[in-house]
């Protein structure tokens, strides 16, 4: 049977990761894991499948219906993860043998059935930090430095964190008579200001019995925008309580000693489409992109959902693809692989010849160079025009005469110079018959 070519692509929303795509990935990666780790986070990983009740435990409406759901082999309701917040949690939930607070970070896979657009997809990665265990305004703190120096590691250029606080919110909806269970519904309108028109959102809102002048004052706490600095001045005037007053002007001094306050703005539209956050909230922008490139805040509930006792936490999870076509715009994105040290390649098929191009391939390869050996299906030519396009760095030749006297031909596939060099310089001694 010979498959279709639309058969052979991948599965609507995914993508086939080829070394040119994938290793400048694994480059992002590790300038990732070297943030987290400075600040003494510790990498985990869980399955990818949960148990759906799991999932959707606090999942929201909106990604409930995302979540890539069906019955395995047993007959069980399974999943897969749509971010690693909620495996985590639940690790957590029965792992109590692991010292609090815990500083986890992840970089790994998650799947969500969405609609495939510019810069998302249905299989994607995401890096991401998890700070279990402290109610501290400290660890709000560090976790938003941590998110501000990931995104400084990579050069990502220009970048704004818009910060929020649902605690705040739900104060405010309160103050305007919306009912808790009219709030989740409210909320989620907020949540997509800026991707629909005001009038429409004024519509949703007075859809869910809202007044017209309860909408629009709802509608212009949901455009409220500006700096961090002026954020106590705005919640004074919508009439915040002191806690959270104290609160931010505590938080503002404390990203102030990270240096970071000056990437950090308030956005009172800003609120998360999950339902499990309880505290600050917020979202990572890069000014010319129209998407947010990460997100997170606190989730002091969630744990407590499966293990029935209080845990409080904070974190965040950034779309590692969103941020290569960040990097991509930006022209620091190199789509390259690692080089290949070296080449072997042996003239004909004498043992003795392909016995010595194996022990030089081996010699090579324990001082931690990239070798390839020739499998003799190629001409000299073939060979060197196959090793200068897959990005070589010397090609060695092992002939009769070469070996006679003691040496390789070695070819820098640069500058495309020869020069012979004596096998003793590889560890190789060769005994004249």
């Amino acid at each position: 049977m010979v498959f279709d070519d639309k058969d052979l692509r991948p599965v609507r929303g995914m993508r086939d990761l080829t070394p040119e795509e994938y290793y400048p990935m694994l480059q992002v990666f590790d300038k990732l894991a070297r943030v987290a780790e400075s600040f003494g986070y510790l990498r985990v990983e869980t399955p990818a499948l949960e148990h759906y009740e799991i999932l959707k435990a606090k999942a929201g409406e909106d990604v409930i219906n995302e979540i890539y759901y069906f019955k395995d082999k047993a007959g069980r309701e399974v999943g897969l993860r749509f971010d690693m917040t909620v495996p985590v949690a639940r690790v957590v939930s029965y792992r109590v043998d692991v010292p609090k607070p815990i500083r986890w970070y992840y970089i790994t896979k998650v799947w969500r059935y969405d609609e495939p657009q510019h810069g998302r997809y249905r299989e994607f990665h995401q890096f991401g930090i998890e700070f279990i265990g402290s109610s501290s305004v400290r660890a709000d703190a560090e976790v938003l430095a941590v998110g501000v120096e990931a995104l400084r590691a990579l050069g990502i250029g220009d970048f704004r964190v818009r910060i929020n606080d649902r605690r705040v919110v739900d104060q405010l909806l309160s103050k305007l008579g919306i009912s808790n269970e009219l709030r989740p519904s409210v909320l989620r309108i907020m949540d997509k200001r800026g991707k629909v028109p005001d009038d429409e959102l004024l519509k949703m809102l007075r859809d869910l019995g809202l007044s017209n002048d309860t909408a629009q004052e709802v509608l212009r706490l949901a455009n409220t925008s500006e700096g961090i600095d002026k954020a106590v001045d705005s919640f004074r005037e919508f009439g915040v309580s002191d806690e959270f007053i104290k609160y931010y002007n505590e938080l503002i001094d404390l990203l102030d000693m990270y240096g970071v306050r000056n990437y950090m703005d308030l956005d009172m539209g800003i609120v998360r489409g999950l339902d499990y956050y309880t505290g600050i909230v917020f979202e990572m922008y890069v000014p010319d992109y129209k998407l947010s490139v990460g997100g997170g805040g606190r989730y002091d509930n969630l744990i407590e959902i499966y293990s029935g006792k209080p845990m409080p936490a904070s974190g965040f999870a950034m779309g590692i693809e969103r941020l290569l076509e960040v990097l991509e715009q930006r022209g620091s994105l190199k789509r390259a692989t690692p080089q290949i040290d070296y080449y072997v390649y042996v003239l004909g098929n004498d043992r003795n010849y392909l016995s010595l191009g194996y022990k030089l391939a081996s010699n090579l390869r324990s001082h931690g160079n990239k070798v390839i050996l020739d499998t003799g299906e190629k001409s000299l030519r073939s060979a060197l025009e196959y090793a200068s396009k897959i990005n070589v760095k010397y090609f060695v030749i092992v002939g009769p005469k070469e070996v006679s006297q003691g040496f390789v031909k070695v070819r820098d596939m640069g500058s495309w110079s020869e020069r012979e060099v004596p096998l003793s310089e590889f560890g190789i001694s060769v005994r004249s018959e």
